[in-house]
This record gives structure tokens, sequence and C-alpha cells, in this order.
């Protein structure tokens, strides 16, 4: 995915810890726009993360919800993390530590006034920004998608074969990857051809991954044979 893809590249901006200070600077934000009703509650998250990229992405996930606008806001950061992606002069802003942080701030404010962005995600990168946190938008993007994922019941899967499925095995390779899928989730799959294969398949869950291909055999097979041999030398 988009947001995986991104985070390969921006690896060594994402090892940083976050602060407590964040999450209640986001908090504080979410909290100015609340409607000022006493009954004004957020929506519980359909799925509990650790970490506090977690927790921003939770807080954001509740406030988008309560407003409605939960898919843009998935979208909006799907574009910041493409950015991150194209741009190296903006993972340089996000992750410098000497780039003044009222620069880094101007430089979100004017991006933001040249867009049609949701106010979630503004609080969101602006709370960001005024922490030096900026780079964390790639882990947050991948906690809020995990929450999209459990909140529209959804389990995606990649199933890779050495050639292209004709209808038949199509059905055979759902049913395979439909016994991964909890009770009253929906399989969302997508097919990829890796001629490297030889042959078999792979599924590829978003927290595991199912090798049942011929060069996975032949790796294993082959490593057997090493080992056999270094035992008899």
């Amino acid at each position: 995915m988009l947001a995986r893809a991104a985070c390969l590249l921006a690896r060594r901006a994402e090892q940083a810890q976050l602060s407590k200070q964040l999450v209640r600077s986001f908090s504080a934000a979410a909290a100015s726009q609340a409607s000022p009703k006493a009954d004004y509650k957020l929506p519980t998250a359909p799925l509990q993360l650790s970490g506090t990229s977690g927790a921003i992405a939770t807080l954001a996930w509740q406030v988008a919800a309560k407003e409605n606008v939960l898919t843009k806001v998935q979208d909006e950061l799907y574009q910041l993390v493409e950015v991150f992606k194209a741009h190296p002069e903006i993972r340089r802003l996000a992750t410098d530590p000497f780039v003044p942080a009222a620069f880094r701030m101007k430089v979100v404010r004017d991006m933001f006034n040249t867009k049609d962005v949701t106010d979630v995600t503004k609080r969101l990168v602006e709370a960001l920004a005024e922490e030096n946190s900026l780079s964390a938008i790639v882990q947050v993007t991948i906690a809020y998608e995990e929450l999209m994922l459990a909140h529209r019941k959804e389990v995606h899967c990649t199933v890779v074969t050495a050639q292209p499925l004709d209808d038949a095995e199509r059905t055979v390779f759902t049913k395979q990857a439909q016994q991964f899928v909890e009770p009253g989730f929906k399989l969302v799959m997508k097919e990829k051809v890796d001629r490297k294969l030889l042959g078999g398949f792979v599924l590829e869950f978003e927290d595991r991954l199912v090798d049942m291909s011929k060069a996975k055999k032949l790796e294993e097979f082959n490593n057997l044979v090493t080992k056999l041999e270094n035992d008899l030398k």
C-alpha cells in the first residue's frame, strides 16, 4: 500500500519516539473545535492501538467519525504520505531538528491555505509540526488505516501467483484466503503476478504471510541439503 511504501522510504525518520505532549497538543486542537454542549462525546474507536502514533491516529479517527469525514481524512493522509515520497525537501523539513518550528508551521499553513482540506487533517498536521514530529505522519497514517479496516470490517489480502489466475483458480484462492478471515469480516482480495515464484502461491495479509510457492519450497530444500552437508563435515 501507499503508506507502507512511504514507510520504507522514511524509515529513519520513524525511529524517533513521539512525546506525550503531542497527544495533548492534538487533543487540545480537537477540543477547541468541539461543540460547546456538555454532551459532546467522541465515538468509540473500532480497534485499540498501542503507542503514541496509535493514540494520535485513534483521536484523529474519533474526531473524523464525529464530523463524518472518515474517508476524506484517510485520503488526505495518503496524499501527505505521497508528498513525503516524492519530495526530499519536505522530508527534510519534517525531520531536520534545526528547522525553526515557526517556519515549519508557516509552510504547513501555507500549504493548507491553497487546498480543500478537512479541519481534522489541518489540526493533526499542525500539532505534529508544532512538536517537530511531522515525520510521524507516516506512522499515524498506517495506524489510521488499521482503524479504517476494522471500522469497515475488511481484511485486505493479495494473492501472488506465477501466472495470472483464471476464474476457477480465483475461486479456489478466495476460499483459501477466507480461512484466515475472522467471522463477520469481509475479504478484499487483489491479485499479483510474480514469475519468480515458479508455482504455488503466496497470500499477503496486513499482519501475516502465507508462502506456499515452489520457490519457497525449493529454498527450504536447499537449506536442508546445506545443513546436512555441514553436519557430515
